[in-house]
């Protein structure tokens, strides 16, 4: 990994939570719901302007953003277009959009990977991207070098007939191969065109594992089948996050709770594996984004709804300041459950 790996953290945490605004803002303005603010970070002002009768800012600590509305702060509760005039379906509606534009994006990411970039055909051996460098240790130290099948001469398209005189049919079967082979010489037999052709490559070790630097062809899908195939991935990997989440509480499951110095690491090694894998890393994250805050814990979308639920079958508002103090011991405790992740995440890259 690079310097400039690490510096892709900043446009994806900089579009999650621009996507994520922007659906609270949005819709705030389509119900005439007056916006003092919208910031992108937290703490300090580094630049801003104004347009009409709201504030835009780019705050110092890009770990978050909010939307400042009418209505929603002790001092300001008789805003005739404050958040708080507004009846509870609107109020809902403002505060379920954040976490839904996180899902259309993730549903958007996936479907340009499909359309621009294609899906893995991994019931073949034929070669698709490959990898120039590898990451690998030597003498301690992670050191970038030519990958094996770089320098051996393979080639997008090659389709593998075998390695080592064994036959491999599919992707499965070529992967389990060079995984085994312990970093010992591979003798690729490959057909390119109508020419077989024989080359030679020796594994080396990345991540835990042997590899060469090689990935399946993919096939690109028209964009009806793109746009349908985003939202099943969507659909599909929420689902998944919501049963990881039940392990969790039930204890069936290790908690694995990653902080910003953790996130920008995993952002820093999935870009210097290649965009659509970062593609696909930044589709995750925004539904992770998305359902992390509708769980309902105070300061995040999903308590205010449930407080507004509450309202709905009390039939009348909450006590605001009461609602605030709520919220705002829930945003401290969340702080500081950050702050003890990140220190336990530099504490590990320093011991």
């Amino acid at each position: 990994m690079g310097v400039t790996d690490f510096l892709w953290a900043i446009p994806v945490f900089g579009l999650l939570i621009f996507i994520h605004e922007l659906g609270h803002f949005s819709v705030a303005k389509f119900f005439g719901i007056r916006v003092h603010e919208f910031a992108l970070g937290f703490g300090p002002t580094l630049v801003g302007f104004d347009k009409g009768d709201t504030r835009y800012n780019l705050r110092l600590v890009p770990l978050g953003g909010f939307v400042r509305m009418a209505g929603m702060e002790d001092g300001d509760v008789d805003d005739p277009q404050g958040f708080n005039r507004k009846p509870a379906y609107a109020r809902a509606l403002v505060i379920a959009a954040g976490p839904i534009m996180n899902f259309v994006l993730a549903a958007l990411l996936y479907a340009s990977l499909l359309f621009f970039v294609g899906v893995d055909v991994s019931e073949s051996t034929r070669l698709g991207e490959i990898m120039k460098t590898c990451d690998t240790v030597v003498a301690g130290q992670t050191v970038s070098r030519p990958c094996p099948a770089y320098t051996a001469g393979l080639q997008k398209g090659d389709e593998v007939q075998s390695i080592n005189g064994v036959a491999v049919r599919t992707w499965q079967e070529l992967q389990q191969v060079v995984t085994e082979s312990g970093g010992k010489t591979l003798a690729f037999r490959v057909l390119r065109g109508q020419q077989t052709i024989e080359l030679r490559a020796e594994a080396v070790f990345e991540d835990g594992r042997w590899i060469v630097g090689i990935r399946p062809s993919a096939k690109k899908a028209p964009l009806g089948t793109s746009l349908v195939q985003g939202v099943k991935w969507t659909y599909q990997t929420s689902i998944e996050w919501v049963k990881g989440l039940g392990l969790m509480i039930t204890g069936r499951l290790a908690p694995e709770l990653s902080g910003p110095v953790g996130i920008t690491r995993t952002i820093a090694e999935t870009a210097s594996q290649g965009i659509d894998v970062l593609v696909l890393l930044a589709a995750f994250l925004s539904i992770n984004l998305g359902l992390f805050n509708l769980l309902p814990i105070p300061a995040l979308d999903g308590s205010r709804l449930i407080f507004l639920g509450v309202e709905s079958v009390r039939g009348r508002k909450l006590d605001p300041t009461r609602e605030n103090i709520i919220h705002f011991v829930g945003f401290v405790i969340l702080i500081g459950l950050m702050l003890v992740i990140t220190y336990k995440e530099v504490a590990k890259l320093i011991g």
